[in-house]
């Protein structure tokens, strides 16, 4: 059954030295049994910033709860892609309900020449990408 509530995302790119990279394409997809035809692509703005998104998650009651049996939050799969950059994609980003969540990105360039490539990273439960 999909989703019921909702939480948002924003993700923001920028490239050495907190330089805010445009242009940038950004896909969302769901990676629950319940969001897994949730797909999203954005374009960051001149910021580097993408429009918030609304994405679906369990209610909010069931992560007032400790020891709920549903999971209090819904998992989601980030891509970004820019030319002259590694893609990066990072895997089960969290999104609980009414909670905007914001997702920095450090996007690595492509050595001179180079040919392209993708980092993947995975979140794990209550794990930072920091």
């Amino acid at each position: 059954m999909p989703y019921t509530d909702y939480g948002t995302l924003t993700v923001s790119t920028q490239a050495a030295k907190e330089i805010p990279i445009s242009g940038a394409t950004v896909r969302v997809r769901g990676a629950d049994e319940e969001n897994r035809f949730e797909e999203y692509s954005l374009i960051t703005d001149l910021d580097g910033i993408t429009e918030k998104i609304s994405l679906g998650a369990p209610p909010r009651d069931a992560s007032l709860s400790p020891g709920a049996p549903e999971r209090p939050y819904s998992t989601y799969d980030v891509e970004i892609i820019k030319e002259g950059f590694l893609t990066k994609r990072i895997l089960g980003i969290s999104i609980f309900a009414g909670i905007d969540a914001f997702l920095p990105i450090a996007m690595l360039p492509l050595e001179v020449g180079g040919s392209g490539g993708t980092v993947t990273l995975t979140v794990t439960q209550n794990e930072s990408l920091e």
